[in-house]
């Protein structure tokens, strides 16, 4: 299922033009109401004027983590402080946290992509969407909580940990898709294996939406035998809004970039300069229409 055929199906023609019309705004935002990116693109000798198109974006500073760090915590803002209805932010295990902030126009283009990726395992309207991923800073909970709204499903938001009631609740609720990190997932699947009173075959679960973490081929096949689901890759990072950047589609083969959303780039980390088609490097976004926080090509 396809959750907004206008954009997921668009031709590629008419991607390129929209991608383009968005980066040019993006960066004039950028360049006008975010004094970092003023000095950046100055430094380079690019004005806003400079970005025709998407094919031009290969002219833009790169930023850093180290950058989004020493900018903690709203010095990449580009709204006024009353613009802004949530802010989310990274672990900071490594220093200064990441922050993201978000207007009621990124909320909703943030559970645009969530919803792509639902589609896939037919969410909708009667599901009932068991969101385990923790809610807080972090942008998992909330990210999934609001993508299965947007698909119309019931949000039921157990966060993680307490996995005893969690898989009480999801037999006695008749949970039908999972949210969680992978790692969790096959918690839960021990812990129903081992439940005196419950079954797998109790559960009403048919697709789990696992993410925040790296997993292989040998966990999916792990968690789709053990919970009896088809087990979907979702994608996401803090600097562009969380999950919902990207997923799989339903031949599990790789990852489906929101294209209209979020611009993928390889580069090669030595020469910054685009791979060729094949070839291994350093992936890079651009967020097209973000408000709030746009950061250009992040490394």
């Amino acid at each position: 299922m396809i959750h907004n055929p206008q954009m997921e199906c668009m031709d590629r023609e008419s991607m390129r033009k929209l991608q383009s019309e968005r980066l040019i705004k993006t960066v004039k935002t950028c360049y006008e109401k975010v004094p970092f990116y003023k000095k950046k693109m100055d430094r380079m000798g690019v004005k806003p004027e400079d970005i025709r198109s998407i094919d031009d974006i290969h002219k833009l500073p790169f930023t850093t983590k180290h950058d989004l760090r020493d900018e903690y915590p709203f010095g990449l803002q580009a709204v006024p402080q009353s613009e802004i209805r949530r802010i989310h932010a990274s672990s900071g295990t490594t220093g200064k946290p990441v922050v993201d902030t978000y207007t009621e126009n990124d909320l909703k283009m943030w559970a645009e992509g969530v919803a792509r990726v639902m589609a896939v395992g037919d969410v909708g309207p009667g599901d009932i969407v068991q969101v385990s991923y923790g809610y807080g800073l972090f942008t998992g909970g909330l990210g999934a909580h609001d993508g299965a709204a947007l698909r119309g499903a019931v949000q039921l938001p157990t966060s993680a940990g307490n996995s005893e009631k969690q898989v009480m609740l999801m037999k006695d609720f008749g949970s039908t898709a999972l949210c969680c990190t992978p790692s969790y997932a096959l918690h839960l699947a021990e812990v129903i294996e081992n439940h005196p009173d419950i079954k797998v075959e109790d559960l009403k679960l048919r697709v789990g939406f696992f993410g925040a973490e790296p997993w292989t081929w040998g966990i999916r096949r792990e968690l789709e035998k053990k919970l009896h689901i088809k087990a979907i890759d979702i994608y996401g990072l803090t600097e562009m809004c969380g999950p919902g950047v990207g997923g799989e589609c339903q031949y599990q083969n790789g990852t489906h970039i929101a294209e209209d959303l979020f611009y993928p780039e390889i580069i090669n980390p030595e020469t910054l300069e685009p791979v060729a088609p094949g070839e291994q490097g350093e992936l890079v976004f651009t967020s097209l229409c973000k408000e709030a926080y746009s950061p250009l090509p992040h490394t």
